[in-house]
């Protein structure tokens, strides 16, 4: 079982020792004191004293991503008297050739460190192996610009006995984070994280409270199986907060994780497939990942994009891989429940030519509408609405107003929280009143189209209600277990308004 570290730079008793309180709160098993800026001439033993979790020490130079500006000397010193008053633990940089003092130090944890800030060491296994040593935990920290650059990590990890040589390993940068939860996930002895956002170590290191809550680190181990958001962007989506809930109920061990990357493939790949439990995929990468799939659901050839990703029957390291389209259920559940349902030969105008898009042209037409694609890019849209024998025309108010549209989709991202919130994408259109508005971003969950959809009497479709439909229809592909979209809507209190 992973511990967890709840990492501190110490700068004072008081911030120290509330930290150190709500660590013990959040579920953190040892507090990592950064004594970069800590003052020689302040009261440690106090401070350690009155800690609720055991202490572990470190103190990094500039060059080891830290802030120590000290001489060696006073580093070593402020080290051993640490231990001296009260600290069980000790982190040290692979190149440091000093050693605690022998005895009455009451050493509970030793750790050798290397850390990699330029990218993925090609020899980590030699590395680790360098470092190994009797009742010392091997800890490697190397930095990936995407998250496929990490692939090395979790080989190593795959292929280390940590009964043997216990090692910690994890790769920093913005879209690595999630490495941190896979470490544990293969046995790793720690996972580290922050107390409070403006109190992290390091950027992007993750809180306590949610390696502990909602992914549940301490339970995860080699039979934990993997899921995960495919996506670029990924990391502001609300899957892991819906799915991780959705296993636990449905009493799956596995951890689901956003995979940001631009390499789809690359991460795909570095995931053990005998471990794979599924992953959901969105843009850019629906398309793309159409060719990986070893058979697809009928609604998957239809929009000729994929959604969702799950081990084939045969399974196995070797197994093919199923793909699905779950939007399809999400953008017909949406718009049934809005009144948009069987309505032969009405216009609807779908903005957006991506794979949420091919989603929503399929369901209306299915659904007896005449569909009309709308983009910025004629030439980059012509091909699905040649696919799928839609009209074709560019964004304007002016293409809106002429064809009266029952229903509008906007299958684009504007207007979502990782773009500019109040950017509208046909700032001049206003719908008739009792049009169908159907926006598929779901962060913000009112985004700035429906607000003024809304002002102008139309009928405001949430792009909240189709995820929770498509995720209903993923957690049945991930679990075998149906769950209604109403019960889903509880797994993400607190993350919705």
């Amino acid at each position: 079982m992973s511990r967890v570290v709840a990492s501190v730079m110490a700068r004072s008793r008081e911030q120290v020792v509330s930290l150190a309180h709500k660590a013990a709160m959040q579920g953190a098993d040892w507090l990592e004191l950064r004594l970069d800026e800590w003052r020689a001439a302040d009261d440690l033993g106090a401070v350690i004293e009155q800690c609720r979790l055991p202490v572990l020490v470190a103190c990094r130079l500039p060059e080891d991503g830290g802030r120590f500006r000290g001489t060696l000397a006073q580093r070593r010193e402020l080290l051993a008297r640490a231990l001296a008053v009260g600290a069980r633990g000790i982190d040290l940089e692979q190149w440091e050739t000093w050693q605690p003092p022998a005895g009455h130090t009451g050493l509970l944890l030793r750790i050798r460190s290397f850390h990699s800030f330029t990218g993925v060491p090609k020899e980590l296994g030699a590395l680790r192996d360098q470092l190994s040593s009797p009742g010392t935990v091997v800890k490697l920290v190397v930095t990936a610009s995407d998250l496929a650059d990490a692939a090395p990590v979790l080989e190593l990890l795959q292929t280390t006995d940590q009964q043997r040589q216990p090692t910690v390993a994890f790769a920093m940068g913005r879209t690595a984070w999630p490495t941190r939860v896979l470490a544990a996930a293969f046995d790793a002895p720690l996972v580290y994280g922050s107390v409070e956002p403006g109190e992290a170590v390091v950027p992007e290191q993750p809180q306590v409270s949610l390696l502990t809550g909602l992914y549940r680190v301490h339970q995860l181990g080699r039979a934990t199986q993997l899921f995960g958001l495919l996506g670029n962007p990924a990391l502001h989506s609300l899957g892991p907060w819906l799915h991780n809930r959705a296993l636990r109920h449905a009493g799956v061990d596995g951890i689901y994780l956003p995979f940001e990357t631009a390499r789809p493939e690359a991460v795909l790949a570095m995931l053990p497939r005998a471990r794979l439990g599924g992953l959901s995929v969105t843009a850019p990468h629906k398309q793309r990942l159409v060719p990986l799939c070893e058979r697809l659901d009928p609604s998957a050839r239809d929009c000729g994009a994929v959604n969702t990703l799950v081990p084939g029957p045969d399974g196995g390291p070797d197994g093919g891989i199923d793909g699905y389209d779950t939007d399809v259920d999400g953008v017909e559940f949406a718009l049934r429940a809005a009144g948009g349902g069987r309505h032969p030969g009405a216009a609807a105008a779908v903005l957006g030519a991506g794979g949420a898009a091919r989603a929503a042209i399929v369901v209306l037409q299915r659904l007896g509408y005449e569909v009309t694609v709308l983009a910025r890019s004629l030439d980059a849209a012509r091909p699905i609405a040649e696919r799928h024998g839609a009209r074709l025309a560019s964004i304007s108010a002016k293409v809106l107003v002429e064809l009266q549209p029952r229903v509008v989709v906007n299958a684009t991202p504007v207007g979502s929280v990782d773009r500019d919130v109040e950017e509208r994408l046909v700032p001049d259109y206003v719908p008739a009143p009792g049009t169908i508005v159907f926006d598929m971003v779901y962060r913000p969950h009112e985004t700035r189209l429906l607000r003024d959809a809304r002002a102008a009497g139309a009928v405001c479709v949430p792009g909240v209600e189709m995820f929770l439909a498509q995720a209903a229809a993923q957690v049945r592909l991930f679990t075998g277990v149906e769950v209604a979209p109403a019960a889903l809507r509880r797994h993400l209190a607190g993350a919705l308004p």
